[in-house]
């Protein structure tokens, strides 16, 4: 499928001669030895729908500093024999300017374990999910900002319905775990159908997973900021992407998931 979608950017360059298409996605995987990056992109206005695609890197780019999670933006050049990503940049600005924790984890390291309680009032570990793939994001059921927290939870409910068959778990951890008490939590996950998705929305001393995977957050004249962090954990348990904000697209967040469910569970390791 990738090499089709490869080809028939070749036909279509080929016809039409050299042309540079402006493209904004996020990186799913990286390969530094045949220098290309897997990318799950926005369309591309008049030339090619949303989709994951392996893209080759021109030489210069340090794709060491790439990660699965990052967005960025580079102007794809395609012309009769080759296409090429160039002037590829990291998205700057935006929630993932806030300062990490200083005990965030980096891609690879295994994720500290924690005890947090669920929506049942059930005690939940991290460990309770070895062997699966977890998406994990940070929500507060009073999040007044319609793009925040409520569109993070519509994707989680829309890749959650997707893929409810497959071994991912999906973890929604609150930043206000004062007032998001397991019922207040119960009645959030029945508003957005999480029964039976493999969804869990948890509470209690949330610090030490929030520091590890990144997100911050702070009480402000009595509402709470947040940056949005949303960590996809491999079966090994250890960090595999970070998406940061909640600007991502849900099929951006699906291609994430799968890459690594279908991993073999060696390639999983760091």
């Amino acid at each position: 499928m990738k090499a089709a979608h490869l080809t028939f950017a070749l036909i279509f360059a080929a016809a039409a001669g050299a042309k540079t298409w402006p493209v904004d996605g996020v990186v799913i995987a990286v390969d530094p030895i045949a220098r290309t990056m897997l990318v799950s992109h926005r369309p591309i206005e008049k030339y090619m729908p949303a989709m994951a695609m392996p893209f080759r890197v021109a030489a210069g780019t340090d794709l060491a500093a790439l990660r699965p999670g990052d967005r960025v933006t580079f102007d794809l050049l395609v012309d009769k024999d080759r296409s090429l990503a160039r002037n590829v940049q990291k998205a700057q600005g935006g929630p993932g300017s806030i300062p990490p924790p200083k005990e965030r984890i980096k891609a690879g390291d295994p994720v500290p374990g924690f005890t947090l309680i669920d929506e049942a009032g059930r005690s939940v570990q991290l460990a309770d999910f070895k062997g699966r793939v977890l998406a994990i994001d940070f929500i507060y059921t009073r999040c007044p900002l319609p793009d925040v927290c409520p569109r993070l939870s519509a994707n989680f409910a829309t890749v959650a319905k997707r893929l409810h068959d497959r071994d991912v778990t999906f973890l929604s951890i609150t930043v206000d775990p004062d007032y998001d008490t397991p019922a207040i939590l119960a009645d959030y996950a029945r508003r957005w159908g999480a029964t039976n998705l493999n969804w869990h929305f948890l509470t209690g001393d949330v610090a030490k997973a929030a520091g590890a995977l990144g997100e911050v957050y702070w009480s402000d004249e009595g509402a709470i900021g947040h940056n949005s962090a949303t960590a996809i954990v491999d079966r090994t348990g250890r960090l595999a992407a970070t998406l940061e904000g909640s600007s991502w697209r849900a099929d951006q967040l699906e291609r994430l998931i799968l890459h690594h469910l279908t991993l073999p569970k060696t390639e999983n390791q760091p």
